[in-house]
């Protein structure tokens, strides 16, 4: 049984990576989520904040990114260095935001 589940294991990661991450936007949730579960999000960024909701939104750029000077002229713009997740844009600043780090 343990070798049969071990090959299930093996075809589920192989279409994960084959079909799912290919499928995935760069510099998102989704992907993000999907690196995790590969186990391969070590380059990621690890800055979180809250949104209004009280959601935890975890910054999905890779680790090293950050620069507080460089902000975004806008909101849904490039990011500069500061976190982006999705349609969250945030510095670390925010007595929400946990500092940026790297895994």
């Amino acid at each position: 049984m343990r070798q049969r589940e071990r090959a299930e294991l093996v075809r589920l990661e192989r279409y994960v990576r084959e079909a799912v991450l290919p499928a995935t936007s760069p510099h998102t949730t989704a992907r993000r989520q999907v690196l995790e579960a590969l186990g391969e999000a070590g380059g990621l960024c690890t800055a979180r904040t809250r949104n209004a909701d009280g959601d935890v939104v975890v910054c999905a750029l890779d680790a090293g990114h950050y620069d507080p000077a460089n902000q975004p002229s806008a909101k849904g713009g490039e990011p500069g260095g500061w976190h982006k997740a999705d349609g969250s844009i945030w510095n670390d600043s925010g007595a929400a935001a946990i500092p940026h780090t790297a895994l």
